[in-house]
């Protein structure tokens, strides 16, 4: 029997009916044709900059642009910021892949030049009003980056869903079961939002920043208003309350990212949800169709991640490991080299390996809680499970503490009995610590698309106990290696500034000989 839209579907079908014709609307002039000279250079060493930093793959356009911003603006000096300068920004991002060609009108330059013109206007009279210049380059950066992307790549769809959601969890999650631990009742609306970002979007401070600014229309009249707003999104973006909100979304917001999967694939979404079978069949077909993809997005990402490991001890391997052998012992020690190498590979193999999409129980309860969300008119506190924070007796951290002294004990007895010395030993924990973590990031692949959690058997509770120090320890690492990664460090200055400045002077040389032809 079809069933009628509730109040929450009834507001998605009237978003997303306004987007499709907001979009139908749009009109699109001459189109930016870029040449083909040093694409493939340009796209090759992009791959490569994105391997050494192993970041999330919607996050690699805007970090390009950021990159691009901080080589050619000069935060010491105002520069005159010209047409040119975002010409050059659309031709780079299109030989390096980031956008197609021929797909951006002439129009964009000028909205470029413009959001780069503000920011970077503000970013000079926050400096004039005595705040600290890194603070006040984050801040122009983040903006200057994240905007530039929407004016290139429409986000309106991502809106009116985040729009969607965050009304969603408003209804649906008890705020008192959160804001007993931590929060004051005002603050909650603004951490759910951060936290559906974070949650749903996967979003970093940059696209919480300007979202955040979008939303409330801040002014930037009063600079000194306008930076103490984003000292509160810092604030909100790590806050206690905005961090266990993200938590509890992630557990369960596999129906929404199926929602946010239709909305992206489907254009037919808004018509579909008028006819509740429809829609439902539709439903199911997407969530099978993202468990495919999740198979894909694995398979890739065990791939880079392999690519990020072999990058990154290639380097320490010759900077460091090597030389200390021939010092120490006058020779390459090949035995821990070859498990140093190796170890990360096969223990990421392994993780794939151990990796299965869900089944069709998680697949029906997928589909329940969307016909409730969308199809019911009955009133419910919550749609989801009651939030518990047991308590665990003093025992249970003192074994806790045990085990990592265990695992790390029996690890370190089987380096010395292989004859690993001290660096040799740092290394292989590192690097295992580090595919730990990558592996545990893709495990998050498979999660996102869970709803009912698959109990644990007894080697699965032995895998966790000898893989948790090392995962734990990894995501220790990565938050120092983001902060002070010396390998993209490398890349940026000895190899990215000379690399773009040749190409670029081959794009113009180029012009110049075709207009030499073009006078004869």
């Amino acid at each position: 029997m079809n069933k009628q839209l509730n109040l929450q579907g009834r507001y998605l079908k009237d978003q997303l009916t306004k987007l499709v014709a907001a979009k139908d609307k749009a009109l699109k002039g001459q189109l930016i044709n870029v040449a083909g000279v040093g694409s493939v250079v340009s796209a090759a060493y992009e791959q490569l900059r994105n391997a050494a930093e192993y970041t999330q793959e919607h996050l690699l356009s805007q970090g390009a642009i950021r990159r691009f911003y901080q080589r050619n603006l000069s935060f010491h000096k105002n520069p005159e910021v010209t047409k040119p300068l975002s010409e050059e920004l659309v031709i780079e991002l299109t030989q390096a892949g980031y956008i197609k060609n021929n797909c951006q009108p002439y129009e964009v330059l000028e909205k470029i030049q413009a959001a780069i013109l503000k920011d970077y206007g503000n970013f000079e009279r926050m400096i004039n009003a005595g705040i600290a210049h890194n603070k006040a380059q984050n801040i122009a950066l983040d903006l200057m980056s994240v905007n530039t992307e929407k004016i290139i790549s429409d986000d309106s769809s991502l809106k009116s869903y985040l729009q969607f959601a965050f009304q969603h969890y408003k209804a649906t999650l008890d705020r008192s079961m959160f804001l007993n631990a931590s929060g004051k009742e005002s603050d909650f609306d603004i951490c759910l939002y951060v936290a559906i970002h974070k949650a749903l979007l996967k979003s970093d401070l940059a696209n919480v920043r300007s979202d955040v600014l979008d939303l409330y229309n801040f002014p930037d009249t009063d600079i000194k208003a306008y930076y103490s707003f984003h000292k509160n999104v810092d604030k909100y973006f790590v806050s206690e309350l905005t961090e266990e909100l993200t938590r509890y979304i992630k557990k369960y917001g596999a129906p929404l990212r199926v929602i946010k999967s239709m909305i992206e694939k489907n254009v037919h979404t808004p018509e579909l949800l008028g006819d509740s079978q429809r829609f439902m069949r539709t439903y199911e077909a997407q969530i099978n169709a993202d468990y495919q993809a999740a198979k894909h997005k694995l398979n890739e990402g065990v791939i880079k991640s392999i690519v990020f490991l072999i990058i990154t001890k290639g380097i320490i391997s010759l900077a460091i490991e090597i030389p200390y052998d021939f010092i120490a012992a006058g020779a390459i020690a090949v035995l821990p080299l070859t498990i140093n190498v190796l170890t990360p590979i096969i223990f990421m193999i392994l993780v794939r390996i151990g990796l299965k999409m869900p089944g069709s129980t998680n697949t029906k309860a997928l589909m329940a809680y969307v016909e409730d969300m969308l199809y019911s008119e009955e009133t419910r506190i919550t749609l989801l499970a009651k939030r518990r924070k047991p308590k665990y007796s003093f025992g249970f951290k003192i074994v806790y503490a045990l085990m990592f002294l265990i695992v790390f004990g029996a690890v370190t007895v089987c380096l010395a009995s292989w004859e690993f010395n001290v660096v040799q030993g740092v290394i292989f924990f590192i690097f295992l610590a580090t595919a730990s973590f990558l592996g545990f990031r893709l495990s998050h692949i498979v999660r996102d698309l869970e709803l009912v959690t698959v109990r644990q058997g007894f080697f699965a509770a032995i895998r966790d106990f000898l893989c948790l120090p090392f995962i734990l320890l990894g995501q220790w690492l990565s938050d120092k290696y983001q902060k002070i990664n010396v390998t993209t460090l490398i890349l940026d200055t000895i190899v990215e500034l000379p690399l773009k400045t040749v190409l670029r002077l081959i794009r113009q040389w180029t012009g110049f000989i075709n207009e030499k032809k073009d006078e004869i």
